[in-house]
């Protein structure tokens, strides 16, 4: 699934995650596991990304999101990039 928007909201939480100051090391393990697992997703073709039950992805991103709101609200606006990148492809 090689969608370059959703390639460059992946690069740009790569980027965050690098210069995030505060960000508790348990939290940060938690995002860096998910970026991994987005990047696992973009690595399928278009038919195997589809077919894989990614609503534990978007659910997991989503709750990433509701954790950072407060005191990291641009990493939280990426990440609900990514939920709205996954929700469009029906993922």
């Amino acid at each position: 699934m090689p969608d370059p928007k959703l390639r460059a909201v992946v690069n740009e939480i790569h980027d965050q995650l690098a210069s995030a100051e505060g960000l508790p090391s348990g939290q940060r393990r938690s995002l860096e596991e998910l970026v991994r697992d987005l990047e696992a997703l973009l690595e399928q073709p278009p038919a195997a990304a589809a077919l894989e039950e990614s609503s534990p992805l978007r659910d997991r991103v989503t709750d990433a999101v509701r954790r950072l709101e407060a005191s990291h609200p641009v990493l939280s606006t990426t990440l609900g990039n990514v939920v709205d990148t996954l929700a469009f492809f029906g993922l």
